[in-house]
């Protein structure tokens, strides 16, 4: 009588627990849960004595699942419930078979040696295991487990399963509203990546595909995401890995990046071939001729995983994976679709980035090529201006053929040359000459003048510079010396040339590099350097104006050009030569040059020198109004004189004379204006600096008003 009433009391206190419990759970709010689900497991775990209570579950190769909700008095030996042996299948067996496992001390699982080895471990002496569901590769249930032997209630199993049901109930609610909100954050995290690409900028493709990735781990609850695309190949079918993030406490470097599936997955191959999802929510889901994959996958540590595909008009375009690193995991309802949505979403900004990188590349080489070719046609429209060939150097003198000879013993080296001399003595008639005798005479010539342009332009017409370098950089531009690669450029008027750009010309002779303005890229070319000036170098030199080492470079091979004064016995070759040029170009045909016409051009000085000699023809043959050569509008003293045995300087001076007189009237008519259309040294067919030379030379300045 005393056992009834002892069992009914047991039985009322058991009821009222249970009242209690199922109370707090069905009233407690979304965020409260899982506090009551804990405050539940631990009235149990009071109620029968125990030191811990979890809702877990094992797989069907015995390894623990960690546990869903944890309640203990004592920390277990190891919190992750990951152990060394595992439970073992022949524990999962007898859990199917009876639906419970009971033992009061451990020699009760003397016929589960390793299930009673992994308990011992765990340091539980005694403990109860109910089944709730089971999962098909993992059964789910509820354990109780105590540090001392124990005797179990009989009616244990009847006590705790109704109770089991309910927290399950609840358990399997909760997980139902986290899976919407983690499904609603995954949408968002799909609505943000489509959105982030849109204008994203090349270079940054890759990290904002990383970072998606990344996003996508967090919000599922992986450890790694790999992005494989398939290889554009009729022929073969191949999977490349293009993207990959993992999380480092868990991976030591990529595993796959850069990988093509192969021998190593045969089974997973098929299934791509197939464009099948995979979901494998722990290793014993792997079919059994997929052992090669699983054996790879354990090796890794890989314990789940979800592979969406996604696809585009044309088929197949490729996977996105995700997998946990050494713990089997637990992916969202209906992520598929919304993954392969996601994995259309990078596709097609990868797509983007490889079309736009091709366009890039595209308009480089026409950039490129553009450069090239306008270097090339510089170089011609020069030569067709010049009309140039060997004969071009007409005379018979010894200062014009020691010239010819130094060109031809330093034209086939790749040695520097600094050419010396007065203006209009045919400086770039013998730079064109040593680069077409030259072993780089099928590559460009590119000529730069130094003292024509700005020099704030100087160094970005020489090197190049980068877009928004500088303000008016609105592209890209290449430089002379880039042009030049390969061929010769020549430098005109290097005595020009600022002070800090000569440093870094002086680098490009030593190393043959540079850099562009705005770039840290170094540009390394082989250019052979031609230089030329009219200027004392040495004076420049010693006034601080020019660097003497960079000289020293510029000048490994000097050649000094001789003035006109100083081979008089070639104007006449000179003369003839610029008639017969001038004849068809003027429509004129001159036959005869009288004598004393002849001698008069042989005795002035001609300080403008060649180019002077062909300005002073060229208005002749204008102004003849015969076959002869007429030089009375130009020398007014010629016919007065042309009887009389007047000595050379005499007949200079008069050409002095009327050279003061007619540079006099071509300013008084310019308004004394030098340079610019219209201007004196225009209408005069010189450069602005010979005229001012001249000027100076004749003491001409323009009077105050």
């Amino acid at each position: 009588m005393k056992k009834k009433i002892n069992e009914h009391n047991e039985a009322s206190i058991f009821y009222c627990l249970a009242q209690s419990i199922m109370a707090q759970l069905v009233n407690a709010q979304d965020e409260d849960i899982d506090v009551a689900v804990i405050n539940s497991l631990g009235e149990l775990g009071k109620y029968f004595d125990v030191e811990s209570v979890s809702l877990g579950g094992i797989s069907k190769s015995g390894q623990l699942i960690p546990a869903l909700y944890l309640w203990g008095r004592l920390p277990p030996k190891d919190t992750s419930l990951v152990l060394n042996p595992p439970p073992g299948p022949e524990m999962v067996a007898q859990f199917n078979k009876e639906g419970y496992l009971i033992y009061n001390r451990l020699e009760d699982l003397n016929d589960l040696p390793q299930f009673q080895e992994h308990t011992q471990q765990m340091g539980a002496l005694a403990g109860a295991f109910w089944k709730y569901r089971d999962r098909g590769s993992w059964v789910e249930g509820m354990a109780f487990s105590s540090p001392n032997p124990k005797i179990w209630p009989d009616d244990i199993i009847e006590r705790i399963s109704p109770i089991g049901e309910v927290l399950f109930s609840v358990l399997y609610r909760r997980r139902a509203e986290a899976e919407v909100k983690r499904l609603r954050q995954f949408e968002q995290i799909i609505a943000t990546a489509a959105s982030a690409f849109v204008h994203l900028p090349l270079e940054r493709v890759d990290a904002q595909i990383k970072k998606t990735l990344r996003h996508i781990c967090t919000c599922v609850d992986a450890d790694m995401s790999v992005l494989f695309q398939r290889q554009k190949n009729p022929k073969k079918f191949a999977m490349t890995v293009s993207h990959e993030w993992d999380d480092d406490n868990f991976v030591n470097g990529s595993h796959f990046l850069g990988a093509v599936l192969a021998d190593e997955y045969p089974w997973l191959e098929v299934q791509l071939r197939e464009s099948e999802p995979i979901l494998i929510y722990n290793l014993d889901d792997f079919p059994p001729e997929a052992n090669v994959d699983r054996a790879t996958c354990e090796r890794i540590g890989i314990q789940s995983m979800l592979w969406a595909p996604f696809m585009a008009a044309h088929g197949l375009q490729g996977y996105i994976a995700l997998s946990t690193i050494n713990r089997p995991g637990t992916w969202l309802k209906g992520i598929l679709p919304q993954l392969g949505l996601l994995g259309n979403v990078l596709a097609n900004a990868i797509e983007r980035q490889r079309a736009d990188l091709k366009l890039i590349q595209a308009h480089d080489e026409i950039q490129q090529l553009k450069d090239y070719l306008e270097a090339e046609n510089i170089t011609l429209r020069e030569e067709i201006k010049a009309s140039f060939d060997k004969d071009a150097f007409v005379g018979k003198s010894s200062s014009l053929q020691t010239v010819i000879h130094q060109v031809n013993q330093v034209s086939r080296t790749d040695s520097t040359v600094l050419l010396l001399s007065e203006t209009g003595t045919g400086k770039t008639h013998i730079a064109r000459l040593l680069h077409l005798q030259s072993r780089r005479k099928d590559r460009p010539l590119v000529t730069v003048n130094c003292a024509a342009l700005p020099a704030e332009l100087i160094e970005s017409e020489l090197f190049g510079h980068e877009k928004g370098a500088f303000t008016g950089a609105v592209d890209r531009k290449i430089g002379r010396f880039e042009l030049a690669d390969g061929g010769t450029i020549f430098l005109d008027e290097i005595g020009d040339m600022n002070i800090q750009l000569q440093a870094k010309l002086l680098r490009v002779l030593q190393d043959h590099e540079f850099e562009r303005i705005g770039s840290s890229t170094t540009i390394t070319v082989d250019t052979r350097i031609i230089s030329a000036t009219n200027r004392d170098l040495n004076q420049l030199i010693d006034q601080g104006k020019f660097r003497d080492d960079l000289y020293y470079r510029l000048g490994v091979f000097p050649i000094r050009l001789p003035p006109l004064r100083e081979r008089r016995t070639d104007i006449p070759l000179l003369v003839w030569f610029f008639i017969s040029e001038l004849q068809c170009p003027l429509g004129k045909t001159i036959k005869n040059v009288l004598p004393e016409t002849m001698t008069a051009l042989t005795n002035y000085d001609w300080p403008g020198n060649v180019r002077e000699l062909r300005n002073v023809i060229e208005r002749a043959m204008i102004l003849s109004s015969g076959t002869i050569l007429e030089l009375e509008n130009i020398f007014p003293d010629h016919h007065r004189s042309k009887h009389a045995s007047s000595p050379p300087r005499q007949q200079s001076q008069s050409l002095e004379e009327f050279e003061r007189a007619h540079i006099v009237k071509v300013l008084e008519e310019c308004n004394w204006k030098i340079r610019g259309v219209d201007g004196a040294a225009e209408r005069l067919g010189l450069k602005r600096t010979t005229l001012q030379s001249r000027m100076k030379r004749l003491g001409l300045q323009r009077p105050s008003i």
